[in-house]
């Protein structure tokens, strides 16, 4: 298993970055670009593994119309820490850390069974907020994706 960790704050690379939203309830994870060439063209690895796990284009904020995410979870490993597995290939995963959730929002998720997760380029604030104004941008974009992924404790 490979952890995607969490860089320092002196760290030039380009950093993870999550918010939570409710009204509707959702976590936007904006992770940084792996870039793979393939074909002759570049493409962004996450991206493609996301897809792979069924997360789609979103193409507006109103409806997200989210179908199940396969070979992904979140799992809540304290009050307001969860970690999210994606499996790679047959027998390796990676996780991703999330430290610092709203507490609310994450025991609504374990309660619910499932979360609506949207992988985001831009919108996710240094601060850890995300607006409307700011996932409709990437909306508009072209360059969300999402699912619902399974949520339960460790």
């Amino acid at each position: 298993m490979t952890d995607l960790p969490l860089p320092p704050d002196d760290d030039l690379r380009p950093e993870v970055r999550w918010a939570t939203h409710t009204g509707p309830d959702f976590l936007a994870l904006q992770l940084p670009p792996v870039p793979v060439e393939r074909g002759g063209a570049a493409h962004d690895a996450m991206k493609t593994l996301f897809t792979l796990r069924g997360f789609v284009p979103v193409e507006q904020t109103d409806d997200l119309d989210l179908r199940p995410a396969n070979g992904c979870g979140l799992t809540r490993v304290a009050p307001t820490r969860a970690e999210l597995l994606l499996r790679l290939g047959a027998d390796g995963a990676s996780r991703v850390p999330l430290p610092d959730l709203d507490r609310a929002w994450l025991a609504r998720a374990v309660r619910e069974g499932q979360a609506a997760v949207l992988l985001v380029e831009a919108a996710v604030q240094p601060d850890g907020t995300i607006t409307r104004d700011d996932l409709r941008r990437d909306v508009d974009a072209g360059v969300v994706l999402a699912a619902l992924v399974p949520v339960a404790d460790a």
